[in-house]
């Protein structure tokens, strides 16, 4: 329970750094990439490749991962400044509903009916949250807590079957780092292609990248740590962990960048805590 409550923290922490990120006027896409390879320094301080063994069946899903990661990275950023924590970090979290669904259909993991009831209150949870002054759900508001919802159920579910199907004792800390290598190097390719790099001569990217990069290591760390030593099952730790994101995201928008959710959206974060209680207690 300790490292999934240290997973949550940390994941959190994630969300409030992308929202300062737009108070410092930090470039986004440089300073992600700059995370990636601080990341990856970590990475190799505290796993050495070299040492872990075979690390030849990693290859394939941690290069699908890391173009996942700096993808899905953006797109958290971007959401963050543009919609607001209460919905970014709800559509990030709920991605669970994908993740519970796969690992009842190709993990073996059984889920009862409460917990398919907890899948729909997420859904309803989700839309709640993206509710806008005006008194509706707008297509605008939805796209990019939208596409995080996909994206990071994708990077959620590549972990639990790497973790699952690919690693070992000794490579299990390795994933991380040979994924932050990945995200990186396709990180500095989108740089250059989007021509941002004139951002690296900035201070505050570099100054953004490498705390992004510190927490974002000891994030990942911490998750697949969970996944593989908390004696749950991963459709328990994702839970677990994401109800511990939404609160402690939304409640540090509300306190450091005078965030004030709506009654739909405090509704929408209630609705998305009960799904996840459900699917736990399930």
């Amino acid at each position: 329970m300790v490292l999934v409550t240290v997973a949550a923290v940390l994941m959190a922490l994630l969300f409030l750094l992308f929202k300062a990120f737009d108070r410092r006027r930090i470039a986004l896409l440089p300073a992600i990439t700059i995370n990636y390879f601080t990341a990856l320094a970590c990475g190799l301080a505290v796993s050495r490749p070299w040492t872990a063994g075979d690390l030849g069946p990693l290859w394939a899903p941690a290069l699908v991962l890391g173009a996942l990661f700096i993808g899905v990275f953006h797109l958290m950023g971007s959401s963050a400044q543009r919609a607001g924590l209460a919905a970014t970090t709800v559509a990030s979290k709920m991605s669970l509903v994908l993740t519970v669904a796969f690992g009842m259909l190709f993990l073996g993991e059984a889920q009862r009916p409460l917990g398919l009831v907890g899948i729909a209150l997420a859904i309803i949870g989700i839309v709640l949250s993206a509710w806008q002054r005006d008194g509706r759900s707008t297509q605008r508001a939805w796209a990019l807590p939208l596409l995080l919802f996909l994206g990071n159920a994708a990077v959620d579910i590549g972990l639990a079957w790497t973790q699952r199907t690919r690693t070992t004792p000794s490579t299990e800390a390795v994933l991380p780092t040979v994924v932050f290598g990945i995200a990186g190097v396709l990180g500095i390719v989108a740089v250059v292609l989007r021509g941002e790099q004139g951002a690296f001569r900035d201070a505050r990217t570099w100054a953004g990248g490498l705390v992004l990069g510190g927490v974002n290591y000891a994030c990942l760390f911490f998750v697949v740590k969970a996944l593989a030593r908390s004696g749950m099952p991963s459709s328990s730790v994702f839970p677990l962990m994401n109800i511990g994101v939404i609160l402690l995201g939304t409640l540090g928008g509300m306190l450091l960048f005078g965030e004030r959710p709506q009654r739909p959206q405090l509704a929408g974060i209630a609705t998305a805590v009960g799904a996840m209680l459900l699917i736990l207690l399930a």
